[in-house]
């Protein structure tokens, strides 16, 4: 059982952090960012570039060479589709496309592994488990609940879902819809860049690898209520539990298969009346975001 937990722990943080990104561009654009796995590749290979330098540096090395890149796809071309959800993706799914046939012309098709910063195995009640694993899953479990504190208790993040609910109300008070989608949209694609960093120890990085990291995250935002950054968050929890949980008890193929089962079930129950209606309901009970 302490073992589930931990695995569970341990991937949370890449799916999460996939799944936030999603559900910040969501949320504000109304855009399904399909170049979301695809950014998680240029974190990814940044860490294979910069492989004769501190961990840690590269992270920050291929957050910092992203902004540039995030803002000139949301600016040059995103904002220019504004009212056209099927151009936008489309959009997205040609940038994914791009990002994805220059790592292969760059690095080439061959997958290519990144060394951890340190190895090394912590025992957590009595299980032996690899400690760089905890790490990854402690820095993304951390940067998803920043994220949230600062979008439920910060005027930042009032001005964010203000913008989410009614841009042109949101304009009227003073906060440019334009530019805070803009800014979100840089958050949310350095989270995507972030988890590609952070798990590329743990992944085969390779120039595809975006459509598989993309998948789990994508059933989250299905799953999770339109808007809702902390229901993201819960989903990514379920849909991660289901896939540990699945792939403890049966076999890769076999837990695959029962993992898109569920999922489509669970799709299917959330999109009735009755459950839209309870789930509603239900946020009743959490807490109020305040601007401070």
């Amino acid at each position: 059982m302490i073992e589930l937990v931990l695995s569970l722990f341990s991937q949370l943080g890449l799916v999460a952090l996939l799944a936030l990104s999603l559900s910040l561009v969501f949320g504000v654009s109304r855009i399904v960012n399909l170049a979301v796995g695809d950014l998680a590749t240029i974190g990814a290979f940044t860490m294979v570039a910069t492989a004769g330098l501190p961990f840690w540096a590269g992270i920050l090395i291929g957050l910092a060479v992203s902004v540039p890149l995030l803002v000139l796809i949301e600016r040059g071309l995103l904002s220019r589709l504004s009212g056209s959800p099927l151009a936008s993706l489309l959009v997205t799914w040609g940038v994914g496309m791009v990002l994805r046939q220059v790592c292969e012309l760059v690095w080439g098709a061959t997958a290519r592994a990144v060394p951890p910063p340190f190895d090394g195995i912590v025992t957590v009640f009595g299980v032996p488990y690899p400690s760089f694993r905890l790490v990854a899953g402690l820095v993304g479990a951390v940067t998803v609940a920043v994220v949230l504190v600062i979008a439920y208790r910060t005027r930042a993040g009032l001005r964010l879902r203000a913008v989410a609910d009614n841009p042109t109300m949101a304009a009227l008070l003073g906060t440019p819809p334009a530019r805070t989608r803009t800014l979100t949209f840089v958050v949310a694609g350095l989270l995507a860049v972030l988890a590609g960093g952070l798990y590329s120890p743990l992944l085969g990085v390779h120039p595809s690898m975006g459509f598989t990291i993309l998948i789990p995250a994508f059933v989250v935002l299905l799953l999770a209520r339109p808007g809702s950054f902390s229901g993201t968050a819960i989903a990514a929890l379920f849909v991660v539990a289901l896939q540990v949980v699945l792939r403890r008890f049966f076999a890769d193929t076999a837990a695959d298969a029962l993992f898109y089962v569920v999922v489509l079930v669970a799709v299917a129950v959330r999109s009735t009346p009755t459950t839209r209606r309870l789930l509603t309901w239900s946020t009743r009970f959490l807490p109020r975001g305040r601007a401070v």
